[in-house]
């Protein structure tokens, strides 16, 4: 039982690092995509509105601020990106400007619910279905915006652990997982045979 529970807060530990490190590259991506967007969203506003969204040396300082505010679970790119979108539709004397913002960040939003389930099954060695069954029942189980976040957390770390426990415990199910992909990946030459013997 000590051994069991040994191992598993030892894989749980490493699950932790290997969810750390899928964050850094949500982050570096986040970053990408804001500063692209930021960039292309300020050029179409200055050609258009005669005004930009902020000055274009302010721009990828923005984008790393709001890209490391991301990073937190309980934050996320919500509480930055909404806000500024609403202060500038309220004080700029053009409100497209405020529209631009939105749009750059309801396509990041996409961009990212999309890739984020990959990412972060690929580095915790889980399948994308498992990642967002885990982050789901995360969200549903620790209740409030703090606990739901940490749920995020918690859930996926905690399945990968007990997951590798349960692989290294019996490894036959590991085996026929395996050949599973293995007779996938074959291709059948069975029927090319017989046509060649038949001739």
């Amino acid at each position: 039982m000590y051994q069991s529970l040994s191992e598993f807060f030892a894989d749980a530990r490493h699950s932790g690092k290997d969810w750390i490190k899928s964050q850094i590259k949500l982050s570096a991506i986040t970053f990408v995509l804001l500063l692209i967007g930021l960039f292309v969203a300020d050029i179409v506003c200055e050609k258009k509105l005669g005004t930009g969204i902020a000055l274009d040396l302010l721009i990828p300082f923005i984008a790393i601020a709001i890209a490391i505010i991301d990073a937190v679970p309980v934050l996320g790119i919500s509480c930055t990106m909404l806000p500024w979108a609403a202060l500038a539709t309220i004080f700029e004397p053009d409100k497209k400007v405020g529209l631009a913002i939105l749009i750059v960040y309801l396509v990041i939003m996409l961009v990212k619910q999309i890739i984020e389930p990959f990412i972060r099954s690929k580095s915790l060695g889980v399948s994308p279905i498992e990642e967002v069954v885990c982050a789901i029942l995360g969200w549903i189980v620790f209740p409030g915006k703090l606990g739901s976040a940490l749920g995020l957390i918690i859930v996926p770390v905690v399945y990968t652990a007990a997951k590798k426990i349960y692989i290294k415990k019996n490894p036959s199910f590991a085996e026929k997982k395996n050949a599973k992909l293995e007779n996938k990946d074959a291709i059948d030459i069975t029927n090319d045979v017989k046509d060649v013997k038949d001739e």
